[in-house]
């Protein structure tokens, strides 16, 4: 007889049909739960959508798309926004069964850019998802006129800037009847601020700033100035600027010479220019003319 003494143990049809349904059934527990898994994570999303740009005083809206694979269900949904500025809860609005739309407003008062971030959290599985975007806000314009237009870089003279603040007044919900100056000595060109501001009613309400020659910081050749300054709302202080023509001068230098008379000052086109502006703006001419002489305008 053969013996099996010292030969390891002889497996049975049995105990290979055994292992064989042990491996089978933990590959097929593996693909269960690769399949399975995906299904009960959140498949919650929120596009905030393309960037925005407006004028300072006026609202923007954020229209967000909030999708989900599973049952769209907007009352297990909230959502929030973060302006940069602060933070507000948002609207969320269900457009069918897998699709909403997160929708907020918001007024910025400061020119700048903004970033915008989206939050949507589902307050059934505690499933949080985020999306940003950029906001541009321009200045409100407005209407700058410069007396002289030429500006003579060796003058100790003074130019006057006429800002129409009518122009303030046409963003969507002003109040025509409370929009005044901010700070009108605080109006600058570049770093510089005006020495005398006065104010005239006409057209609207017109103000009128002064500023040495020689603290504009501008090259020959320059075509404009810019003035920023703030406009009081209802709502606060909105950034404002504009924009007016100068021509910059800088007269012993070559042919720049022709405009002035060696001693520093251009005055024929200074007089052409003075007489220029008084016929365009009359009475803000006059009346600043006079209290810069002491006389009562």
């Amino acid at each position: 007889m053969r013996s099996n003494r010292g030969a390891g143990p002889v497996s049975t049809g049995d105990e290979v049909h055994m292992k064989r349904d042990t491996k089978i059934r933990i590959f097929s527990l593996f693909i269960a739960l690769a399949v399975v898994i995906p299904a009960v994570q959140a498949a919650l999303t929120v596009d905030a959508g393309s960037n925005h740009t407006v004028l300072a005083g006026e609202p923007v809206t954020i229209l967000a798309a909030c999708s989900d694979t599973e049952i769209f269900d907007a009352t297990n949904l909230s959502a929030s926004v973060d302006w940069s500025t602060g933070r507000t809860e948002a609207e969320i609005v269900q457009d069918d069964e897998q699709n909403g739309t997160v929708r907020a407003t918001h007024t910025y008062l400061a020119a700048g850019t903004y970033t915008v971030t989206v939050e949507v959290a589902n307050n059934a599985t505690g499933v949080v998802v985020c999306d940003t975007l950029n906001v541009t806000v321009a200045p409100q314009t407005a209407n700058v006129k410069v007396a002289p237009k030429v500006l003579n870089q060796k003058s100790n003279g003074v130019m006057t800037v006429f800002v129409g603040i009518a122009e303030w007044l046409g963003f969507a919900g002003a109040d025509r009847t409370n929009v005044t100056a901010s700070d009108p000595t605080e109006f600058r060109i570049g770093n510089a601020t005006p020495e005398k501001v006065n104010f005239c009613m006409k057209d609207g309400g017109t103000l009128i700033l002064k500023y040495r020659r020689q603290d504009l910081d501008l090259a020959a050749g320059d075509g404009n100035l810019t003035v920023t300054g703030g406009a009081v709302t209802e709502n606060g202080t909105v950034s404002v600027a504009g924009t007016g023509a100068v021509s910059v001068i800088n007269p012993g230098n070559g042919k720049e010479a022709k405009f002035g008379n060696g001693d520093g000052h251009a005055r024929a086109p200074l007089v052409k220019e003075k007489a220029k502006n008084q016929k365009e703006f009359p009475e803000e001419q006059q009346r600043s003319n006079g209290k810069a002489n002491g006389r009562a305008p």
